[in-house]
């Protein structure tokens, strides 16, 4: 059986096994099976992981949706990147949620010590820091959802449904994560990197 032959047939099997090869192999490209987990990465090779890391995703989308759907499949992928489904309002809501929250949340705590003063307010960059928050935030995932919900999602929910579709996407998306969440781990202070990693890879 040839690859096309495979990911026509298997093509949800074919993208995963593709992102873990692009991402957790090019990992252990960047730093090497002793740093794989990346607890005793620089900031630089932590970084460098990240980007290698979402290549996989958005790699893995693209190319199985030109193998499985040919140039149709590909228009209709660039379609769907340019429509807008709801309001703007509701994009709002998506985007500025979660940091408000955030925000809020660590205002609450810095009452009680100082250390938990939300970074834009400490930090001397404060325009760097906004530009990473923004290219961690919202362009990082844009190319991650190339493969996510622009090449997965559509194949198992007619099979599985949403509450399925959710379950296997969030399990097979934290174990993909688990070399970045360890390096958040061995940083995490006093937090025990186990519990840490339980609380990464299932909340």
């Amino acid at each position: 059986m040839t690859v096309k032959a495979f990911a026509g047939r298997h093509p949800v099997v074919a993208f995963y096994a593709l992102v873990f090869a692009i991402s957790w192999g090019g990992i252990l490209l960047v730093v090497g099976p002793g740093g794989f987990l990346a607890t005793t990465a620089t900031s630089a090779s932590f970084a460098l992981v990240g980007f290698v890391s979402i290549l996989g995703p958005s790699l893995a989308g693209i190319i199985l949706t030109r193998l499985v759907g040919g140039q149709a499949g590909w228009r209709d992928l660039l379609s769907r990147l340019r429509r807008w489904r709801v309001g703007w309002r509701w994009y709002a809501v998506a985007l500025l949620t979660a940091p408000l929250v955030t925000m809020t949340t660590l205002a609450a705590l810095s009452l009680t010590s100082p250390g938990f003063l939300p970074g834009i307010l400490t930090a001397e960059d404060k325009a760097f820091l906004l530009l990473s928050g923004i290219e961690l935030g919202v362009i990082v995932p844009i190319f991650e959802e190339l493969g996510w919900t622009g090449f997965v999602v559509p194949r198992l929910l007619p099979r599985h449904g949403v509450l399925g579709t959710g379950m296997i996407m969030g399990l097979l998306w934290g174990t993909w994560h688990l070399p970045l969440f360890a390096g958040s781990a061995a940083a995490s202070g006093g937090i025990p990197q186990v519990l840490f990693m339980i609380a990464m890879l299932f909340a």
